[in-house]
């Protein structure tokens, strides 16, 4: 979330923005929880463990995290630029679901192809076909369709193989 520019003022910040920004997925993300009230209530119920993975700052004297009140996220939220949020929050996405680097054979080629040339030199013949995806249609009906004697028309198939 460093990519996000933080909108307000350095002078009397509390929270870091990606620890706001941090609490407000985890928020949205519950059920039910979509107001600034339901975010207040899910912050005071976290555990010191999850108020410290979030980011929330330690008070040394009362011995306890810092929780953000119910102003602090729907300021932030109002003032944050959307477009830098939603690119960010998409460039993290595209990192977890990348697939890692393949493992390659000599030739450079994927260990995948090279299996797949291997059973069919083995094997003596093509590779196997691909399964066949089925649809299920039997018994739906068809909107407005109509017989002449006024049923309605309902879809089935027979001898698939």
């Amino acid at each position: 979330m460093t990519q996000v520019p933080d909108p307000r003022d350095p002078r009397g910040v509390c929270y870091r923005l990606a620890t706001l920004l941090a609490i407000g997925v985890c928020v949205l993300t519950s059920a039910g929880h979509n107001s600034p009230t339901a975010v207040a209530e899910w912050v005071r119920r976290c555990s010191p463990q999850e108020l410290e993975r979030l980011g929330c700052p330690f008070n040394p004297l009362t011995g306890h995290h810092r929780v953000p009140d119910e102003g602090t996220p729907r300021e932030v939220c109002t003032k944050v630029d959307p477009v830098a949020l939603t690119a960010a929050g998409y460039a993290r996405l595209v990192a977890l679901t990348c697939p890692g680097p393949t493992r390659l054979t000599p030739d450079g080629a994927p260990e995948r192809e090279q299996r797949r040339a291997h059973r069919a030199t083995t094997f003596g013949g093509p590779p196997p076909k691909p399964r066949r995806t089925a649809i299920a249609v039997d018994g739906k009906c068809l909107r407005g369709a109509r017989r002449p004697d006024g049923n309605q028309v309902f879809v089935t198939l027979h001898g698939i193989p």
